[in-house]
């Protein structure tokens, strides 16, 4: 019997089709999402599909959910030169940048079309506004389909990205995150500069404090 729902299940691992992408077993493919405009301008969504040969669970992986956060799109990138389809069971579905807009602004957190953000408005709507219609396209599209999920995000867009978008749309900075970068940041070099002239204010301040 094992054997009879083994070769049942290798059976039932045919190509699988996400949107304009198919990828069959042993295949990856890549290609893009569509969310067509609606009250406010369309976008895309570029994924791909990893089709293990042997059925098996489905592991979805979601980076650029904040467009700021680059480091989780470049590992998807390296994840996906290093998977071998044809070694894997199961299925690995990758969207390598949710929030095409706020990546293209590199805007933190907010779109820069609907000032929201993608990830406080899922499973999203259709009807609703450009950050609502991609959460909706990743729910129905990848969400629903995964066993697994990972939303793979970073610590660096806030510390990377400049506020001129934001003050383009009248909003404030959190007061959580820093305006101007801290000392921490700067170089080696620029650190000892920087020690190097306090120690020098020091000396002559004490020299003429002795006058």
């Amino acid at each position: 019997m094992p054997c009879v729902t083994l070769a049942l299940a290798l059976v039932l691992q045919g190509p699988l089709t996400i949107g304009s992408v198919t990828a069959r077993p042993g295949e990856i493919a890549s290609g893009f999402l569509d969310v067509p405009a609606g009250v406010d301008s369309g976008t895309r969504i570029p994924i791909t599909i990893v089709r293990g040969r042997e059925a098996g669970p489905i592991l979805a992986l979601v980076a650029g959910t904040h467009g700021s956060e680059v480091a989780p799109i470049v590992a998807l990138q390296r994840v996906r030169r290093e998977l071998d389809a044809a070694r894997l069971r199961g299925t690995v579905l990758m969207v390598h940048v949710a929030n095409m807009p706020s990546f293209q602004r590199r805007t933190i957190y907010y779109s820069p079309i609907d000032g929201k953000n993608l990830n406080r408005v899922y499973p999203g709507r259709m009807d609703g506004t450009v950050s609502e219609r991609i959460a909706a396209t990743i729910t129905r599209e990848i969400i629903t389909r995964a066993d697994y999920l990972v939303d793979m995000h970073a610590g660096l867009g806030a510390a990377t990205t400049s506020w001129s978008t934001r003050r383009a749309r009248g909003t404030r900075a959190p007061r959580s995150t820093p305006r101007t970068p801290p000392s921490s940041w700067a170089s080696p070099r620029s650190r000892r500069r920087a020690g190097n002239s306090a120690s020098r204010r020091r000396s002559m301040s004490s020299r003429t404090c002795g006058r």
